[in-house]
C-alpha cells in the first residue's frame, strides 16, 4: 500500500497517458506516502482514502501535461498583478475572496473548475459538465454533512483555494492539516515551494487561456509560508493579508479540520489536533513576517475580518484603492446584491470551543505574540 511506483502506474493506466513532465513530484510524493504509511496510525479505510487522493492528483498532473503538449501556446500566455489573499486559516480569507470574485475585472479559480482543470474552461461555451458534477457533489455534502456549511458556505461558482493545484508537485501545505504526517509537514516546510508555484503558474495560463480576465484573485491560507517563493515566481504580485485574532481562528480551524476527517471514518485525536495546529499556524505567521520584512517593496495590503463583517464595502473600496484597482460601480452594486443573498451566519453559527482541542487563549497568545504586537 502506498507504493509510489504504483500509484503512478494506476494513475497512467487510468488515463492512458504516460508524460508527468519535468517539474519535481517524486520527492515530495516519496515523503508524503512513506509518512502516511509509517506515522499516521490511519485506518487501513482511510489510508485507502489516501491512496485515491494521491492517484487523483497523478491523473490530473498526466492531463495536464497532455494538454500542454497539445497547446503549447497556453504558455505564452501572461499571469499578470495577481492578488494573493493569504492569512492565517479562519481570518476572513474565504469571504474576502468570494467578494473579490464578484469584481468582472477578477478571475478565480472556480470550485466546479479546481479538481479537473482540463480540458480549459471556455468562456464562450454556456455548459459544462464539471458544473453539475460539482453542483451534485456539494449536495450530497451538504445532505451527508451539514454542519460544514456554518463553517465554509461554498458554491460551485465560488473561487476556490490553490493548494490542489500546488499538491501537484506534493508541495501542498493543506495536507498536514488534513493527514496527520509528521515527517511530511517537516519535509514541506523545509522545502523549496518555488516548484510548486512555477507550476501553479502554468496551471493558471491554462485556466485562463480561454476564460481570460485582467486580474488573477487567488487565495490560499497557508501561501503564508510561502511569500518568498510566490514573489520570486509573480514578481509583479499584491498580497493582502487578512487578520484575525489568532484565540478564535486557530480553534476555529481545528473545529473545521476536526469535521471534515470525522467525515471520513478518522478517529480524531482532538487534543494532538490542537497542538499540531498551534505549532503549524504560528511557524506559518513566523515565516510571513519574516518574508514580509524584506519584501518591503512589494504591495502588502493588510485587512481586518471584523472590518469586512462590520462595513464589508467600504473595507473593500479601500483594498482597491491600495492595490491600484477600480472599484466600478457595477461591481459595487454585485456586492450588495451578494450580501442580501448570502448574510454572514446565513446557515447558523459555528460553535466550537478552545477546551475541546486543549488550547488556552493566554498561551494562544504568547504564541503568536509577535503576531499580535505587530498586528492587532
Amino acid at each position: 500500500m502506498l507504493d509510489p511506483s504504483a500509484l503512478k502506474q494506476q494513475a497512467v493506466d487510468q488515463t492512458g497517458l504516460d508524460e508527468f513532465g519535468d517539474e519535481p513530484m517524486e520527492d515530495g510524493l516519496a515523503v508524503f506516502c512513506d509518512s502516511l504509511r509509517t506515522e499516521s496510525g490511519l485506518s487501513q479505510a482511510r489510508l485507502k482514502q489516501a491512496e485515491a487522493s494521491i492517484i487523483a492528483t497523478l491523473r490530473e498532473r498526466l492531463r495536464i501535461e497532455a494538454c500542454l503538449k497539445q497547446h503549447p501556446s497556453i504558455l505564452d500566455e501572461r499571469i499578470e498583478a495577481p492578488v494573493f489573499v493569504v492569512g492565517l486559516p479562519r481570518s476572513g480569507t474565504t469571504a474576502l475572496s468570494q467578494f473579490l470574485s464578484e469584481d468582472p475585472q477578477m478571475r478565480s479559480i472556480r470550485r466546479w473548475e479546481s479538481a479537473q482543470v482540463t480540458p480549459p474552461p471556455n468562456a464562450s461555451e454556456t455548459q459544462d459538465p464539471r458544473i453539475a458534477e460539482t453542483t451534485r457533489a456539494f449536495a450530497a455534502r451538504d445532505a451527508a454533512l451539514p454542519a460544514l456549511k456554518t463553517m465554509l458556505a461554498v458554491e460551485p461558482w465560488d473561487p476556490s483555494e490553490h493548494g490542489v493545484q500546488l499538491g501537484l508537485t506534493f508541495r501542498n501545505l493543506q495536507l498536514p492539516s488534513l493527514w496527520p504526517t509528521p515527517s511530511y509537514t517537516k519535509w514541506l516546510q523545509d522545502a523549496d515551494k518555488r516548484p510548486a508555484y512555477a507550476y501553479f503558474a502554468k496551471v493558471l495560463k491554462l485556466l485562463q487561456w480561454k476564460t481570460p480576465a485582467p486580474c488573477w484573485n487567488l487565495k490560499n491560507p497557508p501561501d503564508i509560508f510561502s511569500l518568498d517563493a510566490i514573489a520570486s515566481v509573480f514578481p509583479d504580485a499584491r498580497f493582502v493579508w487578512a487578520h484575525r485574532d489568532p484565540t478564535l481562528s486557530v480553534p476555529s480551524v481545528c473545529s473545521l479540520v476536526s469535521t471534515i476527517r470525522e467525515a471520513s471514518g478518522e478517529a480524531v485525536n482532538k487534543q494532538a489536533l490542537g497542538r499540531m495546529q498551534l505549532e503549524f499556524q504560528s511557524a506559518g505567521v513566523k515565516v510571513a513576517m519574516q518574508a514580509r520584512d524584506h519584501l518591503s517593496d512589494r504591495t502588502f495590503v493588510d485587512i481586518y475580518q471584523k472590518d469586512l463583517v462590520e462595513n464589508p464595502i467600504a473595507t473593500l473600496q479601500a483594498l482597491y484603492d491600495a492595490v491600484d484597482l477600480d472599484f466600478t460601480d457595477s461591481y459595487k452594486a454585485r456586492l450588495q446584491l451578494r450580501l442580501k443573498a448570502r448574510p454572514k451566519g446565513k446557515h447558523g453559527a459555528h460553535n466550537y470551543t478552545r477546551d475541546e482541542f486543549g488550547l488556552e487563549a493566554p498561551e494562544i497568545r504568547s504564541v503568536f505574540k509577535d503576531y499580535i504586537d505587530r498586528y492587532h
